[in-house]
């Protein structure tokens, strides 16, 4: 528990300032895909690559951020985050080829990285009760982010500025958000937390650590597979205008962001498990509706965002739940083993435009999503089996 409950305050609104940057940052590259390739006169592949190791820079991040948590602490880490952010900003500004583009994507993604790790390790010394509902709140305001980020991009565009100066002007948010976090002090909670540190070897051969890392990473996959790649379909696949495409990404992240907003509520009356796997199936009902109907039917995909809203969150607070101990080194993992498949995942609907077209590539996102419900209902019978063997040993113990 936070000592100072000023202190818990102020850092409270900056995790949920951060989650607001994460997702207007990553979201507005979408609107920009298009332009980005025009520009620069590219394939689908040569953008999934510039993906592939943008996603690249947010795992070394993670990774090597957990490790440097452990020596110097969040707050130079989330500093370390926010500095990587604006330069990659300002160097995408002004990438003088697309090798220099591919370059700064990875510097902003490891920025992106560095400020999830130093965000995510506070987040659970901060809220403690209702995880769900406190998990759905954080991930709201990336909702929030991701909402106003493509609508952002689609307006400057449609006013006639360059996919350049989106960047350019996103720094002015880096800073303000900068501005708050010089003003924020942190908690000492790195050797309390050194006492959780589990194996790398014990992680690894845990299937449900195995389980939850697929499902998120696939999850993801279709989440980022939308948010990258939703505009291009429609303007390649469905003759829509850059303003018109960027409202409906907008749209799908405005109702994604309500969802969030009152999700938690939902997860802890039905159960964890039972709300991510019914939120799951109606995501998968929502597109497909909108991917293989005509084209009024296209609303669908943006209203699949009320399902795909509380997955994230709400497995990672089954995560949180499930696991007693060494709940850092466990999320470490996930996340780097998750962003794994999403990078992978990615790269193969840039692929498959180029091969089979920007129609196909995106039922990839389709596909991904039904990966999940079959992930989440191995999950499910592998939890519920391991607390059935549980109950029977305590059952014998106290017969003994």
């Amino acid at each position: 528990m936070l000592e100072n409950k000023r202190m818990g305050n102020m850092l409270i609104i900056l995790i949920f300032g951060l989650m607001l940057l994460q997702g207007f940052m990553d979201n507005m590259r979408g609107v920009l895909i298009p332009s980005i390739r025009e520009f620069f006169q590219i394939d689908y592949t040569s953008l999934a690559w510039m993906m592939l190791i943008s996603t690249l820079g947010y795992i070394g991040a993670t990774f090597s951020g957990g490790l440097l948590i452990e020596h110097i602490g969040q707050q130079k880490v989330i500093f370390i985050g926010l500095t990587g952010l604006a330069a990659g900003a300002f160097g995408i500004s002004s990438a003088w080829n697309f090798f220099a583009l591919i370059f700064f994507m990875f510097i902003l993604g490891s920025g992106i990285g560095f400020i999830n790790i130093g965000a995510s390790t506070i987040t659970p010394i901060l809220f403690v009760k209702n995880q769900a509902i406190m998990m759905n709140l954080l991930h709201f305001f990336y909702g929030f982010g991701a909402t106003l980020g493509p609508r952002y991009a689609g307006i400057l565009l449609a006013s006639n500025y360059l996919w350049r100066d989106v960047y350019r002007y996103s720094i002015l948010v880096i800073g303000v958000l900068g501005v708050y976090f010089l003003t924020c002090s942190f908690p000492k909670v790195e050797r309390s937390e050194k006492k959780q540190k589990v194996a790398i070897q014990q992680i690894a051969s845990d299937k449900r650590i195995i389980l939850f890392s697929m499902l998120l990473g696939f999850y993801v996959a279709g989440e980022i597979g939308i948010a990258n790649w939703f505009v291009n379909y429609l303007q390649q696949g469905r003759d829509m205008t850059p303003l018109q495409s960027a409202s409906y990404l907008s749209l799908f992240f405005m109702i994604f962001t309500f969802g969030r907003l009152v999700g938690g509520f939902i997860a802890e009356k039905l159960g964890y498990m039972r709300s991510i796997i019914l939120y799951v199936a109606m995501a998968i009902f929502c597109l497909g509706i909108g991917i293989f109907g005509s084209k009024p039917f296209i609303i669908m995909i943006s209203v699949s965002g009320f399902f795909f809203s509380i997955v994230y969150p709400t497995v990672m607070a089954l995560l949180i739940k499930t696991f007693d101990s060494g709940i850092n080194s466990i999320l470490g993992f996930v996340m780097a083993f998750s962003s794994m498949i999403n990078m992978l995942a990615n790269w193969m609907v840039g692929k498959t435009n180029d091969l089979f077209g920007v129609a196909i590539g995106f039922y990839l996102v389709l596909f991904y999503m039904s990966i999940v419900l079959l992930l989440l209902l191995l999950l499910s019978r592998n939890i519920k089996s391991l607390s059935d063997n549980n109950k029977n040993m305590l059952s014998n113990d106290e017969t003994l």
